[in-house]
């Protein structure tokens, strides 16, 4: 059946559609079958029910209905399936082939039109891919807050495992907030893993053929003029090879001479019919072969320029969701009570709740001269972010309450800030030694002695001179 999408909330992932009775039918996230798009508002859809309720749907492969087309909108609403309305157009697309073949003169034609452009096609070809990428620009949220993007591809293991283990802290969190971003990351990935495994056994020229060459009307028009002239072609040489043996059967026969003569006009006027048929068909050949020629030229590049664009658009879109979905994660874990007394309440602690923070852990754990690749870039990876984005901080307190606040405090003006603690003299010695900090916070109450000696000590071991102390 077919119908159109009225509501959809990505929030939920349940939606309604109409059909052309104007019936409504329900539907949600789980029954969506396929792996490269998402629902959306408007989006023509092609779907199964048992009555009441939508038991399978899918996009529709007809969304545009312009002007000049084989199908119209009233076609897709009178139409149960997309199968029913391609074998509709197949229908009109050959009988337009037909009459441009019965209406156009051969004889004259200087250059063969085109029915859609290059564009176009290319554009058939990756509908469900664009619609994989208009999806995430719906739903884009305000990037100011994003310090950096994420590579998806290499954080993808710890995005899943911080997102488990923020709902496994605080059930209280409303998962359904994450589903529209986890929707469109699959839709992307599915998308990504689609056009990168097509990579390997890419054709173009078969593609060329099927997306654009096949559905040119007057190209496929002029193909059948050639198939016909060449027929036609190959019945009057037949039918002169014919003649001149009856020819010479009558001249040894001694036949009469006016059924020769007869003969020999015949022929005459064949091999000028062969003649004319050679002509049109090496004139119609050329045209034939010139318009594939320069077609393929230009769709050959289009296509790869535009394969290469839009894989781009995949990585990026996923990348940018990742960063998302990882900003929402650390934004909600500083206001959640279970995060902070399960995480951040721990003294040894020292990274905010995101997703680089749990590939830091991980790695933590491995020997850093004996990385697996996949660890090795990983390792690189995060240096970068860490050299661009990382500030360092201590805090001097034997107050873990205080610790946790200053903490979050800390953590809440960028996820990838580190906050180390030293509630002894012999840490904060170790600490100022090996590390180098931005801010040292000196907790005056519970210090081992004052404040103005641990500054002045603090500043022996900062060779650069660009701490800065601060009491609390």
């Amino acid at each position: 059946m077919h119908g159109k999408i009225m509501v959809y909330m990505d929030s939920t992932g349940r939606g309604t559609v109409m059909n052309l009775a104007k019936t409504f039918f329900d539907f949600n996230r789980q029954i969506w079958h396929d792996k490269r798009s998402m629902p959306s508002v408007g989006m023509f859809v092609e779907f199964h029910s048992d009555g009441k309720r939508i038991t399978g749907i899918r996009p529709s492969k007809f969304q545009d209905f312009k002007e000049g087309s084989f199908i119209t909108e009233q076609d897709f609403w009178r139409s149960d399936n997309d199968d029913e309305l391609e074998d509709l157009q197949s229908s009109r697309r050959s009988a337009y082939i037909t009459q441009l073949y019965r209406s156009t003169d051969y004889d004259n034609i200087e250059e063969v039109p085109l029915n859609f452009s290059v564009a176009q096609a290319i554009q058939n070809y990756f509908s469900g891919e664009i619609l994989s990428v208009e999806a995430l620009k719906a739903n884009l949220d305000n990037e100011k807050e994003i310090p950096c993007i994420l590579d998806y591809l290499i954080i993808k293991r710890f995005l899943n495992k911080v997102f488990d283990t923020l709902i496994f802290m605080d059930n209280s969190i409303d998962q359904s907030q994450f589903a529209a971003l986890k929707s469109i990351m699959m839709h992307l990935e599915n998308s990504y893993n689609d056009m990168k495994d097509k990579q390997k056994v890419i054709n173009i020229s078969k593609i060329f053929n099927e997306i654009f060459l096949s559905l040119q009307c007057h190209y496929q028009a002029l193909v059948s003029t050639i198939d016909t002239r060449k027929n036609r072609l190959n019945a009057v040489e037949h039918q002169v090879k014919t003649l001149r043996l009856e020819l010479n059967l009558k001249k040894t026969n001694s036949a009469d001479e006016a059924k020769i003569q007869a003969k020999q006009e015949k022929i005459e006027k064949l091999n000028e019919e062969v003649e004319y048929y050679k002509k049109s068909i090496e004139k119609l050949e050329a045209l034939r072969e010139n318009f594939y020629k320069k077609n393929y030229t230009v769709f050959e590049n289009a296509f790869k320029i535009s394969r290469e664009k839009l894989f781009s658009k995949i990585v990026s879109g996923l990348n940018l969701c990742a960063t998302m979905m990882d900003i929402k994660i650390w934004q909600l874990s500083l206001k959640s009570s279970g995060v902070k007394n399960s995480y951040f309440n721990r003294s040894n602690m020292e990274n905010s709740f995101c997703t680089l923070s749990f590939a830091e852990h991980y790695l933590s754990r491995l020997n850093k001269s004996s990385l697996n690749p996949i660890d090795q870039k990983l390792y690189t990876y995060i240096q970068k972010i860490t050299q661009e984005h990382r500030k360092n901080f201590l805090v001097v307190s034997n107050d873990l309450d205080l610790l946790c606040k200053i903490k979050i405090q800390i953590f809440t003006l960028n996820p990838y800030f580190i906050v180390k603690h030293a509630p002894k003299k012999v840490n904060y010695q170790s600490l100022m030694r090996d590390n180098s900090f931005d801010v040292v916070y000196i907790d005056e109450k519970t210090v081992w002695e004052s404040a103005a000696d641990i500054i002045l000590e603090g500043k022996h071991f900062d060779k650069q001179g660009k701490t800065k102390f601060k009491l609390i």
